[in-house]
């Protein structure tokens, strides 16, 4: 019977309750206690750098502009020649674009005090994203 109830529970309780850290959360949170300079050797130079409230936020992105039309969106011409071949091709239509962002708030000394990210072209997976990791504070490392 209690096993019936914890199932129950489990399947009722919103799974968005629960916090689960994702892969760029932790990735970023590698770099947390280090400078900027460390950060910048492995991930590149920053698109740009900002002002806000007296602290220092250092921007990377990514994009990728993906050339197909999301369907529903166009318009579909469609044409036949005298010889009854038929051409059709889509016009208008939205633009797929995928992206990334990794924001770092940075101290006066150039240390990393946190940092989070936003898009739908993250990495998710430690193999996708392990160039995003902090190699001295690996935490899917073994040790």
């Amino acid at each position: 019977m209690k096993k019936y109830i914890i199932l129950c529970f489990l399947l009722i309780f919103p799974v968005s309750a629960f916090a689960w850290e994702t892969f760029m959360d932790k990735c970023i949170k590698s770099w947390i206690g280090y400078p900027l300079d460390s950060v910048i050797k492995k991930w590149g130079y920053p698109e740009y750098e900002k002002n806000i409230a007296g602290k220092k936020l250092y921007v990377w992105e990514t994009y990728d502009y993906d050339a197909e039309v999301i369907e529903g969106t166009g318009m579909t011409i469609s044409t036949t020649d005298r010889k009854g071949r038929e051409t059709s091709f889509t016009t208008g239509g939205q633009l797929k674009v995928e992206f990334c962002r990794k924001m770092l708030d940075v101290d006066n000394n150039n240390i990393v005090l946190g940092g989070h990210y936003e898009g739908n072209d993250c990495p998710k997976f430690y193999v996708l994203g392990k160039k995003f990791v902090n190699p001295q504070n690996d935490p899917w490392a073994k040790k």
